[in-house]
């Protein structure tokens, strides 16, 4: 707070030391592109770890890496119950593999995996439209319990891959990182989420999946956080969905 002045004109401005430090910064920046681009995702980390703690009144427990979530994640999968994962965003299926091997020989595993494999659809996060493309393939994991679902999730996911396996505990790994095929994912399973089904969003602290988080999952149930890592965010339900999710049409830039 500025000191009571007489002057009819008073300076508003921060102190001059602070004025001092910030020119310092930016003349730093104005030097180096890659100082800047890691100045300004330490400040993306940031506003996620503030977003964290105004939602949950605390900061979930962080893990270093996401295979660290991972495991923590599954070591709340009820063994007495079947699973069934639906993973939005395959890519190269590096997150696939590592899943298949934390569950282990259980059979009683159904596997859902959704991708176009030509790589994101426009340009996201400083990735041209294309990025991560797989050669328009599924990986070659030979497992009978996966079945690959190629193409974009609003052609390719239908109600029933949800609710036809109303017994099973869910699984859901978020990894397509823009709204617009995350959110219609979302509206479609939604409502099919019960306690203890977890939820996995890679890349949580972006815009896009944060969107998704604050528009439609969190005001729709109760969730959870079982931990985060510096981008990503791990959830589990605890009520679920309140009010029927919204229709599935999303179109590109709503």
């Amino acid at each position: 707070m500025a000191k009571p002045t007489n002057d009819p004109f008073p300076d508003t401005a921060p102190p001059a030391s602070t004025l001092a430090l910030q020119a310092v910064a930016a003349r730093a920046f104005r030097a180096s592109a890659l100082l800047t681009t890691k100045a300004v995702n330490v400040g993306r980390v940031a506003d996620y770890v503030v977003w964290q703690q105004r939602t949950w009144n605390r900061v979930p427990k962080l893990f270093s890496r996401r295979e660290k979530l991972w495991a923590a994640m599954a070591e709340r999968l009820d063994p007495k119950r079947p699973l069934l994962v639906l993973e939005f965003g395959v890519a190269h299926g590096y997150a696939t593999a590592q899943w298949l091997q934390l569950l282990g020989a259980r059979r009683d595993v159904v596997w859902h995996g959704y991708d176009r494999f030509t790589g994101l659809p426009r340009a996201w996060d400083g990735h041209e439209a294309g990025a991560f493309d797989n050669g328009g393939v599924a990986p070659a994991i030979d497992d009978p319990r996966v079945q690959w679902h190629v193409g974009d999730v609003e052609d390719t996911l239908r109600p029933a891959d949800v609710t036809g396996h109303a017994d099973h505990q869910r699984l859901i790994l978020f990894d397509l990182d823009i709204y617009e095929p995350t959110a219609f994912a979302w509206n479609v399973l939604g409502p099919a989420l019960q306690p203890g089904d977890l939820m996995y969003f890679d890349e949580a602290m972006d815009a896009d999946e944060r969107r998704v988080l604050d528009e439609l999952v969190l005001p729709q149930m109760t969730v959870e956080a079982v931990g985060s890592t510096s981008l990503a965010l791990g959830l589990q339900v605890v009520t679920p969905a309140r009010v029927p999710a919204a229709e599935p049409a999303v179109t590109a830039g709503a």
